[in-house]
């Protein structure tokens, strides 16, 4: 990987995270009912806080607009943010925060595929996105931020020349590639340049949806994974089988025997749906370029639970297998682990 790849997948991932805390406190609580105001003050002051992003780096363009759910809590956040002296600018979308329930149902509205034709009419008939993506991308798109602007509106402004850089982690990475699709068929929009990059996303869609974004985004998109993290193998009832046995050539690190069961049992409730990743396809055509990066990451031995272990390689395994430092990244410590038996304390 050269060194400006690198730089690049490091300040992706550093705005994907601090937009994933944009509505939490110092120490990770979810703040309740927050206010445009208080989460601009957090993320501005995280990315300056942040190796990558500091010195004004970027500044935020528009947003942040906030789907809250009935219980006050923040299920997305997403802003642009515009790099300091030019016109290009990076669309940052939040990804699952586990005290909304409108968040967590979207990771795992999963039976359900929905025709993606409802925000891009020309795209296959039969391509389809996840029930659960397919609720957040109609939420993101139609809240305004502040200024009662939603983000075409606003994107619609910048001028049309513009890069638009669209970047997620999980859910977040979902949804980046369904919106940088939709943006990019967008009437008045079509003459920006449109890049994705994702992490750790599962997929968003079946198939279709993966062959029509590889042909809408080949050599300007890249999805990028650990070696270690179950959340990509979801929803593809093949790659949810690499579950079993993923920390499993580690002593002390098999996979629970429910664990096993309950991805039998999905994959036979996805295996008609047909998920599949974009980028998985051999490339072809003009430009042959990769799609998806995948990242050799370590299983840590300190952590024997397993859920533990998989909250653990969902974020601190990309931050490690980018050669970063959990310090580099402004963002609330991670619950602490009793090294012996693994378990969370609550």
């Amino acid at each position: 990987m050269t060194s400006s790849r690198l730089e690049q997948m490091q300040a992706n991932l550093t705005l994907a995270y601090v937009l994933n805390n944009a509505a939490t406190d110092r120490v990770g609580r979810q703040i309740k009912h927050p206010t445009a105001s208080q989460v601009k003050k957090i993320i501005v002051d995280r990315l300056n806080g942040s190796k990558m992003t500091r010195n004004d780096r970027f500044e935020i363009a528009w947003g942040p607009a906030i789907v809250l759910d009935p219980n006050g809590e923040a299920a997305n956040v997403t802003v642009v943010l515009q790099l300091a002296g030019a016109d290009e600018y990076t669309v940052v979308t939040s990804g699952t925060n586990f005290a909304s329930p409108l968040d967590v149902l979207s990771d795992f509205s999963y039976d359900t595929l929905e025709p993606f034709s409802a925000y891009v009419p020309s795209c296959p008939s039969d391509a389809r996105i996840s029930a659960g993506t397919n609720g957040a991308l109609y939420e993101v798109l139609k809240t305004p931020d502040e200024s009662h602007q939603t983000l075409v509106q606003f994107l619609s402004t910048v001028p049309p020349s513009s890069v638009v850089n669209v970047v997620g982690h999980s859910l977040g990475g979902a949804l980046a590639s369904a919106i940088v699709l939709y943006l990019k068929n967008q009437s008045g929009l079509q003459s920006l340049t449109y890049h994705c990059q994702t992490f750790a996303a599962p997929t968003a869609g079946n198939d279709v949806f993966a062959g029509y974004f590889d042909e809408q985004m080949r050599g300007n998109a890249v999805r990028i994974f650990t070696t270690r993290d179950i959340v990509p193998m979801a929803w593809n009832a093949d790659s949810l089988q690499e579950v079993k046995k993923v920390y499993s050539d580690v002593p002390h690190h098999d996979t629970p025997e429910n664990v096993k069961v309950a991805v039998d049992l999905l994959s036979v409730a996805t295996a008609s749906l047909k998920y599949k990743q974009w980028g998985t396809s051999d490339p072809s055509g003009p430009v042959a370029t990769a799609m998806e990066y995948q990242l050799d990451a370590d299983v840590n031995k300190a952590i024997l639970n397993f859920q533990a272990q998989v909250g653990y390689q969902h974020i601190d395994g990309y931050i490690a297998c980018l050669g970063m430092a959990r310090s580099d990244i402004d963002i609330p410590p991670p619950a602490q682990v009793n090294p012996k038996v693994g378990k969370t304390p609550v």
